[in-house]
């Protein structure tokens, strides 16, 4: 293990998190909008958003797996079933604010579905936050209850809870974290605009992202 794997692992992660973060962002929305009008944008963009994503994470694993690596610590039975019950918990949360954004709508196929039935569907949300209910309010529901960002807070546990941690594995649980939380503000700024004073009153009673005991 050397500090040129440490420093392959920063620049790629900054170079997939830039990716990540551009295709993203409103002005590469509005990109796609002016180059193919509004119902390919609408109907394609999210399924071929999420495809890029999962392309480039599985080239990212396999290209991770075989870098040199230096172990710093083990989890050993039974400590090592607790890091797996906090790993399987993480994902839990992840997919349970999935359930409440809606999962077709999240992997784009709702979108998709529209625009090979003919119609003109309408854009994903700005911001991958819980939807206004039918009262105006958000809805605050499954993981939604306790953090604002569950999505993050799931993948960030997921990376925390390896019984066996790696220098490899320390560096990209350390950029998941920074990013995570990054990436979190920064939606939080989307979700203000697109929703206001509804997005204002769920913010004052839901924690940002780790959980706070209940009173």
């Amino acid at each position: 293990m050397s500090d040129a794997s440490v420093g392959r692992i920063v620049r790629a992660f900054i170079a997939l998190a830039a990716i990540h973060s551009l295709l993203a962002s409103r002005q590469a929305k509005n990109l796609a909008r002016h180059i193919a009008g509004s119902r390919y944008r609408n109907g394609l963009y999210r399924l071929a958003y999420n495809a890029q994503s999962v392309a480039f994470l599985v080239w990212a694993v396999l290209w991770f797996s075989r870098l040199p690596d230096r172990e710093l610590y083990e989890a050993k039975p039974p400590w090592s079933w607790l890091f797996r019950v906090g790993q399987a918990a993480s994902l839990g949360v992840l997919l349970s604010g999935v359930r409440v954004i809606g999962l077709l709508d999240f992997a784009g196929a709702t979108q998709l579905q529209g625009f090979l039935a003919g119609q003109d569907p309408a854009p994903e949300p700005e911001a991958q936050g819980p939807p206004i209910g039918a009262d105006g309010e958000m809805v605050a529901a499954e993981a939604f209850h306790f953090t604002r960002h569950p999505g993050n807070l799931g993948v960030l546990g997921f990376f925390l809870f390896f019984p066996r941690m790696t220098v490899n594995r320390a560096v990209l649980a350390a950029l998941v974290t920074l990013y995570g939380v990054l990436g979190s503000l920064h939606e939080e700024y989307r979700l203000q605009v697109s929703y206001g004073a509804p997005f204002e009153r769920y913010r004052r009673k839901v924690p940002f992202m780790v959980p706070r005991p209940p009173k």
